[in-house]
């Protein structure tokens, strides 16, 4: 193929092309119109791109800093989100981690670190926490049938913890409802993603328990919008920790757990919630039997009994539970043959 003459015919068709232009003025605008307008969209994704590259390398210099960071205790990261509506979430998990969070933190130190950018998912978030070995995340996410949901996720604190799923709570369509008592509870789920031990009441001294169930029950008072699973944790946790605190020898929560406990019994729905509406009958039933026992009244007894009973009623129809019985009962068949077995070695000489 010759090269040259394929050279000269392009040569040619530009110069057709020119005289055509500049014998059209119209025509000849357009083009320079559109040449411009070329000119700018290339600009625009060159400036895009170098603006990505930048804040990529920003996020990686951030992410090694936190990674460094030594001697401030948990670090809790929030992802500032962008625009919109998840960057509003964003800013609301920010200050919601400044100002409440430490009130379910013992004293504990931590510190609060924004991180620029965005998440999309949980695998995202589980990437973040990997590379900046941060123990707590929370981030705004849009998802399908919601105007922004807030998300936190966590880091096992050891190699042998199980990575635990990052919790979903669903905001208020309105930011009206966007209140300080949702924030406070909002704060509460982050500090027992990060401290799974806050429903289990039993594990806390009386002095370190009480605050943690009076905040509870200020914010439950308020009743925020918060997320209704998040709420029913919180009216759970409530229960059994006034619960924990009577038993522990506070006279002044004796009356105030079977209040509490009697409330949340009345709330739970018992064909949704099985597990709860059982958990809510015996700390009723336990509720009742001290507060007889302290102050003896063998109504409270009868009706003590009631709540255990109807609780354990249910439990049997349970398939656990009747898979534990099976195993208790295999356990003891077990320890009943190696007894016998034992007995017959000795009268008998020996296997």
């Amino acid at each position: 193929m010759d090269v040259s003459l394929i050279l000269n015919q392009a040569k040619g068709l530009w110069t057709r092309g020119d005289a055509f232009l500049a014998a059209s003025p119209v025509l000849s605008r357009i083009g320079a119109g559109l040449a411009v307008l070329i000119g700018l969209v290339l600009a625009f994704l060159v400036i895009r791109s170098v603006f990505r590259m930048l804040a990529a390398v920003h996020r990686a210099a951030t992410a090694a800093s936190i990674q460094r960071m030594k001697d401030v205790g948990a670090r809790m990261l929030v992802v500032r989100g962008g625009g919109g509506r998840r960057g509003a979430v964003g800013r609301f998990l920010r200050q919601t981690a400044d100002q409440h969070l430490s009130d379910f933190m013992f004293g504990g130190p931590f510190r609060v670190i924004p991180f620029p950018g965005t998440i999309s998912n949980e695998q995202e978030a589980d990437l973040l926490l990997r590379r900046t070995g941060a123990d707590l995340l929370m981030w705004g996410e849009r998802q399908r049938g919601t105007r922004g949901v807030a998300r936190i996720a966590s880091r096992p604190s050891s190699p042998f913890e199980k990575r635990r799923p990052a919790q979903t709570l669903r905001m208020p369509d309105k930011k009206a409802m966007w209140t300080e008592a949702l924030s406070r509870a909002v704060a509460y789920a982050a500090a027992k993603q990060f401290r799974p031990a806050l429903g289990r009441p039993q594990d806390f001294r009386s002095e370190r328990l009480q605050p943690v169930v009076e905040n509870l029950l200020e914010i439950l008072a308020e009743k925020p919008a918060a997320d209704p699973k998040l709420l029913a944790e919180m009216v759970d946790d409530a229960a059994s920790g006034a619960l924990q605190l009577a038993f522990a020898g506070d006279e002044a929560w004796l009356d105030q757990s079977v209040e509490i406990t009697r409330a949340t019994l009345t709330d739970i729905n018992r064909s949704e919630a099985p597990d709860r509406w059982i958990a809510a009958k015996i700390n009723l039933g336990r509720a009742l039997r001290l507060k007889a026992e302290k102050r003896f009244d063998p109504v409270l007894l009868r009706e003590s009994i009631e709540h255990l009973s109807e609780a354990l009623d249910a439990l049997r129809t349970e398939p656990r539970f009747k898979l534990a019985e099976s195993a208790a009962q295999a356990i003891a068949d077990a320890q009943r043959l190696l007894g016998a077995r034992r007995k017959f070695s000795i009268s008998s000489g020996g296997v």
